[in-house]
C-alpha cells in the first residue's frame, strides 16, 4: 500500500533527521526539513545534503526551512528533535497540521509520546523507534552508518491502515520500516540498548567499536552494557513490558555486531555542550523503576555521571 504522494515533514533537522528525509527524498518522496539552525539549512538549500557513508558518498537534492510558518499541510510529520526541545517545536509547526496528519517520534528515549499528544491530540500519534545511526559533519553534511530497520505501530498496540500505508511507503523510498504491533514494546527495547551505549560512550568518549569491541577490556565494557540493561529490564517488566532476555539483549547485540565507528548522541552532546537526554534515558528508568519500588543502581550512577558531565559547562 505505497503512496508515492505522501508529504511528509522531518522535525528537527539533525543527523538523524537529516538521514530519515534525505533517505526517503533521494528516492523521490515529498519531504521538507525543518530546523532552527539557519547555516545548516541554508547549506542543504544551497548545496543539497551532503550523505557519506553507507551507500557511498553523495549529494541529495531536498528541501529544508527554519521558517515553518509558510508551510502547506502535510500527511507526517517525523519529530527527530531534541527532547529538550520538543514542546516549542511542535507548537510551531501546527499550521502544517491537517486533519489526517500523522505524527511520529524516532527520538531517543520514552516519553515523547505523552508530550506530543497533549499538543497534537491522541489520536494524531504513533509511535516509532529506530535502529539507523548518524551524526553531523558539518553544515549541510552527515555520516550515515548504516542501513537498519526502523519501526512503527499505532501507539496504544496494533497495526491500521495508515501504520501499513506509512510502513510501506518508507520501505519503497529507502528507509526500512516495518509495521509492529507492539511498537511500546519495540520502544523499550531500543531502550535497554540506549541506557547502556548513550551514557558509556558520552562518559568515555569513544564510540561503540572501539567501547565494546576493539578494546583489550571489552570483556569488562560488555559485561557492564548488559548488566544496565539486565536491570532496565526488571523496570520494563513490572512496567506491564513483557519482555525475554534474549529481547532485551537484542538491539544492543545488533549495534555491537555492526560494528559502528559512531559515537552516541549523547557523546555528540557533551561533546558540544549541550544539554543530553539523559532524563528520557537513564532517568525515565528510574523515575519508573522508583514507582514500581525496583532499584536502579546502574541507571543511577549512568544519570549522575552525565549529569556531572553536563555541570561543567551549563
Amino acid at each position: 500500500m505505497i503512496n508515492k504522494d505522501l508529504k511528509v515533514a522531518v522535525l528537527g533537522a539533525g543527523a538523524m533527521g537529516c538521514l530519515f528525509g534525505g533517505l526517503l527524498s533521494e528516492k523521490g518522496l515529498n519531504v521538507i526539513l525543518i530546523d532552527v539552525w539557519k547555516e545548516h539549512v541554508n547549506a542543504i538549500n544551497k548545496d543539497g545534503l551532503k550523505m557519506d557513508g553507507h551507500g557511498g558518498n553523495r549529494v541529495i537534492k531536498v528541501k529544508a526551512t527554519s521558517d515553518p510558518s509558510s508551510l502547506n499541510k502535510v500527511d507526517a510529520v517525523i519529530v527527530m528533535c531534541k527532547a529538550t526541545a520538543l514542546e516549542p517545536a511542535l507548537n510551531s509547526v501546527k499550521n502544517i497540521m491537517g486533519d489526517k496528519t500523522v505524527f511520529m517520534s524516532f527520538q531517543n528515549g520514552i516519553g515523547h509520546e505523552a508530550i506530543i499528544q497533549s499538543i497534537v491530540g491522541d489520536e494524531k500519534v504513533i509511535g516509532g523507534t529506530t535502529t539507523q545511526a548518524s551524526n553531523i559533519l558539518g553544515p549541510g553534511h552527515i555520516m550515515n552508518h548504516g542501513s537498519l530497520p526502523s519501526w512503527i505501530g499505532e501507539y496504544e498496540g496494533g497495526i491500521s491502515d495508515r501504520i501499513k500505508e506509512i510502513a510501506d511507503t518508507f520501505t519503497a523510498h529507502n528507509l526500512e520500516t516495518i509495521a509492529a504491533e507492539d511498537v511500546k514494546k519495540r520502544k523499550w527495547m531500543k531502550l535497554f540498548a540506549l541506557t547502556a551505549i548513550g551514557p558509556l560512550s558520552a562518559i568515555f568518549d569513544l564510540h561503540h567499536t572501539d567501547l565494546y569491541v576493539n578494546n583489550k577490556a571489552n570483556e569488562v565494557s560488555l559485561s557492564l552494557g548488559k548488566e544496565i540493561i539486565l536491570e532496565t529490564r526488571e523496570v520494563a517488566l513490572a512496567d506491564g513490558v513483557n519482555v525475554s532476555e534474549d529481547e532485551c539483549l537484542f538491539m544492543f547485540n545488533k549495534i555491537v555486531d555492526s560494528m559502528q565507528t559512531n559515537k552516541s548522541s549523547m557523546a555528540f552532546d557533551i561533546q558540544y555542550k549541550r544539554k543530553t537526554e539523559i532524563d528520557f534515558i537513564s532517568g525515565a528508568v528510574s523515575k519508573i523503576g522508583k514507582k514500581h519500588g525496583i532499584k536502579t543502581p546502574l541507571n543511577n550512577l549512568m544519570y549522575k555521571m552525565i549529569r556531572v558531565k553536563e555541570g561543567m559547562y551549563s
